[in-house]
């Protein structure tokens, strides 16, 4: 599934710092959406994650 903008044009997505290699959208100014962080077996913490508002993690090579 695929969100789109109301011109139809999918969103940007990127990696979060954080929660590499899960991609979210990325904001108007480029920087990762909001969404809840991680636990290290996989899931929700409940509480804002770490990586929000920061820029997409770009791996080494890319």
């Amino acid at each position: 599934m695929t969100t789109k903008t109301s011109s139809g044009v999918p969103k940007p997505r990127g990696e979060c710092p954080k929660c590499s290699p899960r991609t979210f959208h990325l904001t108007r100014k480029g920087l990762i959406g909001w969404h809840y962080g991680m636990t290290a077996a996989g899931f929700s913490t409940g509480a804002r994650c770490d990586g929000v508002g920061k820029k997409p993690f770009v791996p080494a090579n890319a």
